[in-house]
């Protein structure tokens, strides 16, 4: 059944920064969870979320890369809410070419939705700053709700997914992408390596993710009746140590937070850095994998 009713009419969503609804379900300073965390360190703006990004230039081939959002049929007629929409990956999809007749970006980081100000011009979107576990935003309100690669940052996961069935209409869609378990395993390991020479004992330094694609069926399914998973597995070939280094310093905040010990992260950078160029120098590159995939609930 839908969360209980809350939030704005259909016809008055909120259409400014700064309107947050607040629930305290967070530890402020979580690595992965934490309110204060993520929107003072980890996405005060977007400059982590792109370095993190830029390793996917190396899919192999190039154009191996499915749009997440493909699952629904954009026909103009739309209205979508993205739910921890970030620098809007997938409104800048959507909003520039008409692809729906309206738009909702929510964030719980104003910075985040500051980088979004020059889509608005358009007309058809609208920013919202709130919590995924407490929407501004009417029953029914929306043909489709995104909730890209966020639902791991919640800290009440099942309650983000009640929101996100509340909003929906009833016969709408929402996307859900998380990445797998063992995404960029190749990367982490090499993290790991380094972390546990540092430290002197065994240490697994990636911090876990709660919502992944092989523990995300279980949370949607207990809202929506229908539950695919769309995979996606895209290989990396990096050819030099500066990407997969740039990956991880984009999560060092997280990781030193995670691991609660004193730690020179530039020297683990360095670690693998060279741990990397022994690979590129015997097999041409530094070969991973994306291992993601995206829910479609209805």
């Amino acid at each position: 059944m839908p969360a209980a009713r809350r939030g704005v009419e259909k016809d008055s969503l909120t259409d400014g920064l700064g309107r947050c609804a607040s629930v305290g379900l967070m530890s402020d300073d979580d690595p992965v969870t934490g309110r204060r965390f993520l929107t003072r360190s980890a996405y005060a703006d977007d400059r982590n979320i792109r370095s993190r990004r830029a390793i996917l230039a190396y899919a192999e081939p190039p154009d191996g890369w499915r749009p997440r959002i493909a699952a629904v049929p954009w026909d103009g007629t739309q209205v979508v809410a993205d739910i921890g929409c970030g620098n809007g990956m997938d409104l800048r999809q959507l909003v520039p070419e008409g692809s729906c007749r309206r738009a909702i970006g929510v964030d719980l980081s104003a910075g985040m939705l500051r980088t979004l100000a020059d889509l608005r011009g358009s007309g058809r979107l609208s920013l919202v700053q709130a919590d995924a576990q407490a929407l501004p935003l009417g029953d029914d309100t929306v043909d489709v709700a995104l909730a890209m690669h966020m639902l791991y940052h919640v800290a009440d996961i099942p309650a983000a997914v009640a929101e996100l069935r509340r909003i929906t209409r009833p016969g709408g869609t929402v996307l859900a992408s998380t990445n797998s378990a063992s995404t960029l395993a190749e990367v982490h390991d090499l993290l790991d390596d380094a972390v546990s020479r540092q430290l002197g004992r065994p240490a697994r330094a990636r911090p876990e993710l709660s919502f992944t694609t092989e523990s995300g069926t279980g949370f949607l399914a207990a809202q929506f009746g229908e539950v695919s998973l769309h995979r996606s597995d895209v290989p990396l070939a990096i050819p030099e140590p500066g990407p997969v280094t740039a990956f991880l310093d984009s999560i060092r905040a997280p990781i030193l937070r995670g691991l609660g010990a004193a730690l020179n992260f530039d020297a683990v950078l360095a670690d693998v850095a060279a741990a990397v160029e022994r690979t590129v120098r015997s097999d041409g590159r530094f070969r991973t994998y994306s291992r993601t995939g995206v829910f479609v609930c209805r």
